[in-house]
């Protein structure tokens, strides 16, 4: 009876609309509203303790802040997380009745009750999409469908590293819902769907904190506070969002009610998303760790020698004579031939660099006499005493850190950044050493998420400042909200060598491109425990774990083994098959792979694609977190189980076929997959458009000429194809051309639109090989013999019926 009286309490989600959510305020003191005044940009609403603030970002956006009464709104370091600035985005309305104040857009209606202050979100009527609430629809000023509540808002003071300040807390009643939740960047305990959950938004080895939070209930909320941050659903029909240190409530609620939607307005909040040269896309050969000059060019020359597709080689940490001082060691006798011998050979090069600086260097004394260095270490472990952290936060020290990296390396000709531990890495205690010690921005509790923001941002914004002919790519251990356009991918951390923490790596990385952040990666075979290469187990994890790779936004082998191998080759000649055929796999997609990352940087696209991206009303799609799409057409269901030569695999509903054999299934059901050691299950949607190139050693070796187009029928479909001078920024002022392919299913056509834009280079005539996949017909790996159509293909527009 208690636990239906407390569902009664609520029920104004359907019915009456206007009654006050008692549930949620009855430990709370009473916080009614005074008076309210409509402003250019919103609504500013006078509470008995508080003053709420509605400002309207865009007709689906509401920044909303909540202050004390007559409080000054002094600047934060965290509004460098969000580029868009606040104004008056979209037309919207004010009204008031006895009982409620509505502000109201096209799409979306923010009501607060006069009694309580409570404030109910609702897609106007005529919104699209539905999600609602409990029973649904509401009447009067609440006509529309519910889509939550943030029910009460409190800001206790508190004292926290010496500052005067407050917690903040809201609570959203979600009573009655049964909506999934997602992102929050990358977490380790294997969890996809946090309803029901706690998450703590704090950063960590492995532990990647966005405070992007995104329901199937349509809407997203983005906690705009860089303090330590928690998201709190224990009980599920209550979520609360708190946060360590506030001068005020801070969120932006963003209507979808799609998720791709919700990314798209976060990204214009937080930054838009670089595109990355072509070669980035590619394979990435890495360990721990090169130990010298003669190794990386032995291991490179190798990989040309056997033919094995490689863009990029990563030498790790421990290159330098002391850290922080970014000068090579005697084991590197000459790093300027080195690089231009890996050039030679079309490789790529990544450098490892860290945040933290050892005593011993004119490097380390300068950073201490100007005060550049946060914390020291004062007893020896790992590392020495008095290893110390720079201060990202301050600008002058960030710009001389790049001045040291751009005259070390990047004048040399290193082509991407390794930033290192750079959460940053705290080791022997819990706090992150951030929380307890002073930034040139302020305190480190209050900042104690955004640091690699900043460290990031420094190297990103000096590298776009010395060049515009190398496009920046950045490798991080950590990232916050707005990482995204300085060219960062996250990988996953130092996870484990087994295959439960290979299995937690698939929700962990979706959940991080849910939130918003679209490059990810993991250590492909683990990073600790040293994986023995002899051991046909072990192999087989790393086998699995690469296929997982090979459709990853970004394909990189890492990690510890023994022995101090970790090359295709090291894993013998049948690992090493299955390995170099999903290499090639990989570059044979490089067309579609190039295309949708375009998508990504011009359209708010997520390249890993949880199901419940395109799929957001299907329950089981929601609490699928083990498969994902690789761009709209690939399904990926990853083999995480030791042994396995099969494993289910849900198939939402569509028309699917199997990429390997081309048998069609239709979906809305679980279907067993076949899936031997040699076998990633694979699925490609009716509909889809898959360009595909001929093999290549690497990402530019020759024009992506002929390309395969495998038509998947019994639907419609669209792609665009993209191309650019594949590295440089040129492309951001036009240097660029796309061509629109468009399947009419019912007709049986494929029509190549005519080409828009040119860039230098370009190839201007082409061949394109029309496939429509059947059984047995345009399968696998290999190219397709006896391709249904072929068109050549010179910049206008042609039809062909297939």
């Amino acid at each position: 009876m208690r636990r239906i009286g407390i569902l009664g309490i609520c029920a104004w989600v359907g019915m009456a609309g206007l009654t006050a959510t008692a549930a949620l305020g009855q430990w709370n003191k009473p916080n009614p509203v005074v008076s309210f005044e409509k402003k250019a940009d919103g609504l500013e609403v006078r509470q008995h303790d508080g003053i709420l603030r509605l400002v309207v970002n865009s007709e689906d956006v509401l920044h909303v802040t909540y202050s004390p009464l007559d409080a000054a709104s002094p600047e934060r370091a965290s509004d460098w997380v969000v580029v868009k600035k606040d104004g008056p985005g979209a037309p919207f309305d004010v009204s008031s009745t006895e009982k409620a104040i509505v502000l109201s857009t096209s799409k979306l209606k923010a009501v607060i009750e006069k009694e309580s202050g409570t404030l109910h979100y609702v897609a106007t009527e005529g919104a699209t999409g539905s999600g609602a609430t409990g029973p649904g629809s509401t009447g009067g000023p609440m006509r529309g469908k519910m889509l939550t509540t943030d029910g009460y808002r409190s800001l206790r003071p508190v004292e926290v590293n010496g500052e005067s300040t407050f917690h903040a807390e809201v609570v959203f009643s979600i009573y009655g819902s049964k909506e999934g939740l997602y992102g929050l960047g990358q977490h380790q305990a294997g969890v996809w769907n946090y309803r029901g959950e706690t998450v703590d938004l704090s950063q960590e080895n492995t532990n990647i904190a966005i405070p992007l939070l995104v329901s199937t209930n349509g809407y997203g909320i983005f906690w705009n506070n860089a303090s330590r941050s928690r998201v709190n659903n224990r009980f599920v029909h209550a979520l609360y969002l708190s946060a360590e240190v506030a001068d005020r409530i801070d969120y932006y609620f963003i209507y979808g009610p799609e998720p791709d939607q919700i990314i798209g307005r976060y990204r214009e909040l937080t930054g838009e998303v670089p595109l990355f040269g072509r070669w980035a896309y590619g394979f990435w050969q890495c360990k721990n760790k090169y130990e010298s000059q003669q190794e990386v060019e032995t291991v490179a020359a190798k990989y040309r020698d056997l033919h094995i597709p490689v863009d990029n080689i990563v030498q790790d940490w421990f290159w330098w004579v002391t850290m922080g001082e970014m000068k090579w060691n005697p084991h590197y006798p000459n790093p300027q031939g080195m690089i231009d011998k890996l050039h030679q050979e079309h490789f790529h090069l990544m450098v490892s660099i860290w945040p933290y600086f050892r005593p011993g260097s004119a490097t380390y004394d300068e950073f201490d006499k100007n005060g550049w260095f946060i914390a020291k270490t004062v007893q020896p472990s790992f590392h020495p005493v008095g290893q110390a952290l720079y201060d990202a936060t301050n600008p002058a020290a960030r710009k001389q850190y790049w001045a040291n990296a751009n005259t070390a390396l990047f004048q040399k000709g290193v082509d991407a950044w390794w930033l290192d531990t750079d959460e940053p890495e705290t080791e022997g205690r819990e706090d992150n050493l951030l929380t307890t010690n002073k930034l040139f921005v302020g305190s480190g509790a209050r900042y104690a998420n955004v640091y690699p923001l900043f460290h990031t941002g420094g190297v990103s914004e000096g590298q776009r400042a010395a060049s515009d002919e190398k496009r920046v790519f950045i490798l991080s251990r950590s990232a916050y909200a707005g990482a995204q356009r300085f060219g960062v991918t996250a990988w996953s951390g130092d996870v484990l060598s087994d295959w439960i923490t290979f299995q937690r790596q698939i929700p962990a990385g979706l959940n991080y491109s849910i939130s918003g952040m679209p490059y990810w990666t993991t250590d492909i075979g683990g990073f600790i425990s040293g994986g023995d290469l002899n051991d046909p187990k072990f192999r087989e994890l790393f086998v699995r774990w690469f296929q997982f790779g090979t459709f990853s936004p970004i394909f990189r082998v890492h990690g510890t083994r023994n022995p101090s191998e970790n090359e295709l080759w090291s894993y013998g000649p049948d690992a090493q098959k299955i390995l170099v055929d999903y290499d090639t796999l990989r570059y044979r997609l490089m067309p579609y792979i190039y295309s949708e990352a375009w998508q990504v940087t011009s359209n708010h696209g997520t390249l890993m694609r949880p199901l419940v991206m395109d799929w957001r009303e299907d329950v089981e799609a929601q609490n699928t977190g083990d498969e994902y799409l690789f761009g709209p057409a690939i399904l990926v269901s990853p083999v995480t189980t030791e042994g396995a030569t099969s494993r289910t695999v849900y198939l939402p509903k569509a028309t699917w076929y199997d990429f390997w054999t081309g048998e069609k299934t239709e979906g809305g059901k679980r279907v067993e997959a076949d899936a031997p050691l040699e076998k990633l299950p694979l699925f490609v949607r009716a509909g889809s458009i898959v360009p595909m190139g001929p093999k290549m050693e690497w990402t530019t070796e020759k024009p992506a000429d002929p390309i395969e187009l495998r038509i998947y029928p019994g639907a419609d479909g669209d792609f665009q194809l993209y191309e650019d001078e594949n590295d440089g920024y040129a492309y951001e002022k036009g240097a660029q051309a796309t061509i629109g392919l468009h399947w009419d299913d019912g007709a049986k056509t494929l029509t190549v639109g005519a080409r828009e834009g040119s860039f230098p280079g370009m190839l201007k005539e082409r061949t394109f090989k029309v496939v429509a996949v059947k059984a047995g017909h345009g399968v696998g790996i290999e190219e397709t013999e006896g391709a249904d159509m072929t068109v050549s293909y010179s910049g206008e527009k042609v039809s062909v019926k297939l």
